[in-house]
């Protein structure tokens, strides 16, 4: 299993309250804050048990954008157009996986990240009604346990379903990831609210599996001129870690000419 890989739920708040949290500032107050300032960001992170819990590519202005790759599977991602200016800031909000969590699944040798991160696109597919539409929960919802009724807006546009994802989830990651959204609560008061959803499931952050290459000149172990690089070969999590791998491999190419 490559390092770095972890599984969780895309976070969605109204722009503007995500704004007035971070500019301290009334929501009434958000537009002529606009004016002046882009729209709020954040970034959080907190340890649970051994694990880390943490916001992963935050989408100020965003939107959850459909990944799934095959049939019978929802994956959500999150992007941002260069203006930042739809009404909804989304974010990863995902747990580091362990070997624990894929005891299940010890059959697939080196695959078996991968047939986990199946295994839960699958449940997604299933609890949205097998279809595109994403099972989702309100936040303080799904903190407390408890299935929610009318869904607030979405940026998703396949749509979303409510669903229990606080049973859904494997329970590692479920009680990890509700009480890390306390601990988020507590730094960013008015964080933790119903008007926000959970939306299953963020399962992509990077490669389960890793495609070997020489550590000091980056080709493949057994191809010359290949060079495995990025979030797909399993050496990145991220737009910045992937660029960043793919600059050392570009250097590497150069030093063999």
């Amino acid at each position: 299993m490559a390092v770095g890989v972890a599984l969780g739920v895309r976070v969605e708040h109204p722009q503007a309250l995500i704004d007035s949290l971070q500019y301290h500032c009334p929501v009434s107050e958000v537009p002529k804050i606009r004016e002046y300032l882009p729209a709020a960001a954040y970034s959080l992170v907190h340890q649970v048990k051994g694990r880390g819990v943490y916001s992963f590519c935050m989408c100020p202005g965003g939107i959850i954008a459909p990944c799934a790759t095959g049939p019978g599977e929802v994956v959500t991602n999150g992007w941002s157009p260069s203006k930042r200016n739809n009404p909804f800031a989304n974010s990863g909000m995902v747990v580091s996986i362990a070997e624990e969590d894929l005891r299940g699944f010890k059959s697939a040798g080196q695959f078996s990240g991968l047939r986990f991160q199946q295994q839960m696109e699958k449940m997604a597919w299933e609890a949205g009604g097998r279809t595109q539409t994403a099972p989702a929960q309100g936040l303080a919802d799904f903190v407390n346990g408890k299935l929610s009724g009318e869904l607030p807006p979405c940026s998703y546009q396949p749509g979303t379903l409510s669903a229990p994802l606080h049973e859904l989830l494997p329970s590692g990651i479920a009680k990890r990831l509700r009480e890390a959204f306390k601990v988020f609560g507590q730094k960013m008061p008015g964080y933790l609210t119903n008007d926000a959803l959970v939306v299953a499931v963020e399962s992509r952050t990077s490669s389960p599996v890793r495609i070997p290459r020489d550590q000091q000149k980056l080709h493949h172990t057994q191809i010359k001129n290949l060079y495995p690089c990025g979030e797909g070969a399993g050496y990145a999590g991220g737009i910045v870690s992937a660029a960043m791998d793919g600059e050392r491999c570009a250097v590497a190419i150069k030093a063999e000419v």
